[in-house]
This record gives structure tokens, C-alpha cells and sequence, in this order.
């Protein structure tokens, strides 16, 4: 199945569908841009998706089109469909440099208004160099972790969710680049297992730490969001 955002997932699994978009005018529309920067490869991963409401994605049509620019590159983005929802996706290749300005243009036909300048700029990469993925910690103890990173003036967020732990974050504000996990911030689930099965206590917990700014959307939009993000992900396994 072609990639989505997690935006799009969102919709996909409360139930959504397409429209075309002769009938609607580009005031009416809600966009979202997402810009993400893979850990190991040197490409910036560009996506668009636009919608009426909540649940209806809007589908271009003849003579319309969507294109991402920055550091010198310039890439069309093509149509992905899955389970109702549809995206534009695309690559930027090479252009990972902190600070560099993404652009996307929503060209229209005639009949309609264009949305030419919806600008982000990249953030600092991050990295996380500790814990390893693989490691085994119990909830008992702190999770010691070490971030590499230039100078950034962007916080990260640290995330974690697994099958037996609720989901928890914590902030790292700017300049910071190593914290403990406190012994007590994993918790286990709460919620009640199957009749008849046992409880999972240790399971597989993803870390995720992301940086990301905020942009500008084109005014001639209706509403959304234009962002760009760094994510570094690291697998551990959680005991009690």
C-alpha cells in the first residue's frame, strides 16, 4: 500500500472519502504540508493532501497540479490513494541543509484561485545515540538518552508508545542534547486484557524524537498546516 501521512491515517481509519475539485474553490480548502527528513538518507520527503471538512480529501483534476522547490531542486508531487483517502507525494534530493526554505504551489485552472507560496523552513537533523536499539530497560530505572544534533534553536519532543506501556513525551528544550527518562514515566497499560489471556508485561517500545517548525500557509487557503520535521527512532524493550 502507498505511504500516507499519519495526518491522513488519522482520517483514513475514522472513515473518509475523495471529491473532485471542479466544484471547489480554493477558499473552501483546508491543506496540509508535511516536510520530513529521514534519518539516514540525504532527501527531504514532501507530501501534500487537501480537504473539505474533516473526512473528504479533495482530488486535483485536469490542469492542476502541485510542486515543491527548495535548495535548487524541484520535484511534481504524484497522486497516492489508500482506503479513501488521497495524497501528493514527492522527494527534494540532497536537500537537507538546516534553514533551507521549502516551497509548495498549488497551481489551478483558469476558474480558480491558485495557491502559489506555502513556505517552511528545515530544522536541524537529530539523532539519537543512545539508548541503542535492542537494548532491554526495566521501568525501575531511568533510560539514559543522547541526542546528536547541530545548534538548533527549535526544542525536540521525545515520544514513546508499545503494546504493554501507555504513551508518555517529554520536552528537550533548545541546546539540550542528553536527558534521563525518570524511572516511573513508562507505565505499564491500563487497559483490560482479553478474558482469559495474560497480561503483557514486556514488550518492543518505540522511542521517537522530533524536531520540527512550523511555516506560512498561502493565504488564498481556507485554513491547514505547513510543517517540517527531523525524526530519529530507536526500538527498545520494556520490562517490569
Amino acid at each position: 500500500m502507498k505511504r500516507i501521512t499519519a495526518v491522513a491515517l488519522v482520517l483514513v481509519l475514522a472513515g473518509c472519502s475523495t471529491v473532485e475539485s471542479k466544484d471547489i474553490r480554493t477558499s473552501g480548502i483546508t491543506a496540509d504540508y508535511v516536510v520530513t527528513l529521514p534519518e539516514t538518507d540525504d532527501v527531504a520527503k514532501v507530501s501534500a493532501s487537501y480537504r473539505v471538512g474533516k473526512l473528504t480529501f479533495v482530488e486535483l483534476g485536469d490542469g492542476e497540479s502541485v510542486t515543491s522547490s527548495g535548495g535548487g531542486k524541484n520535484v511534481r508531487l504524484e497522486r497516492h490513494r489508500a482506503a479513501g483517502a488521497t495524497e501528493y507525494g514527492g522527494r527534494l534530493d540532497g536537500v537537507v541543509a538546516a534553514g533551507t526554505e521549502i516551497t509548495f504551489d498549488l497551481s489551478r485552472g483558469k476558474d480558480d484561485d491558485s495557491a502559489p507560496r506555502s513556505t517552511v523552513k528545515l530544522p536541524e537533523r537529530v539523532r539519537l545515540t543512545a539508548p541503542l536499539a535492542g537494548t532491554t530497560y526495566s521501568r525501575r530505572s531511568p533510560i539514559p538518552v543522547r541526542v546528536d544534533s547541530a545548534p538548533s534553536e527549535l526544542p525536540s519532543v521525545l515520544t514513546w508508545n508499545g503494546e504493554c506501556i501507555q504513551t508518555g513525551s517529554l520536552e528537550l528544550a533548545p541546546g539540550r542534547t542528553s536527558l534521563s527518562i525518570p524511572t516511573g514515566s513508562i507505565r505499564p497499560a491500563t487497559e483490560t486484557p482479553t478474558p482469559g489471556a495474560k497480561p503483557t508485561t514486556t514488550c518492543p517500545v518505540d522511542l521517537t524524537l522530533t524536531r520540527r517548525s512550523e511555516g506560512t500557509l498561502d493565504k488564498a487557503f481556507k485554513n491547514g498546516h505547513i510543517t517540517a520535521e527531523s525524526q530519529s527512532v530507536r526500538r527498545i524493550t520494556s520490562t517490569p
